[in-house]
């Protein structure tokens, strides 16, 4: 019984974390900033709609999306 919780453990983690992973990335045509612990803006990035990933200023571990671009559709 103890194995079978530690399995289910483990599978509902390794799902959380996929799924964080998934969120945390930024999309195509994403606009952002990167916030301070402060809450104030020191960097910004975006990814053009062909992914190519940009930014300038300070890279945090606490990025906004807050913008997104018109990409054509295929």
């Amino acid at each position: 019984m103890r194995r079978r919780y530690t399995i289910l453990t483990a599978l509902g983690l390794s799902i959380a974390l996929a799924a964080g992973l998934a969120i945390a990335k930024p999309n195509n045509g994403d606009l952002g900033v990167y916030l301070d612990d402060a809450g104030h803006v020191v960097g910004t990035f975006s990814v053009s709609c062909d992914g190519v990933f940009s930014y300038q200023g300070t890279r945090t571990s606490h990025p906004v999306t807050n913008g997104h671009l018109m990409c054509n559709l295929p």
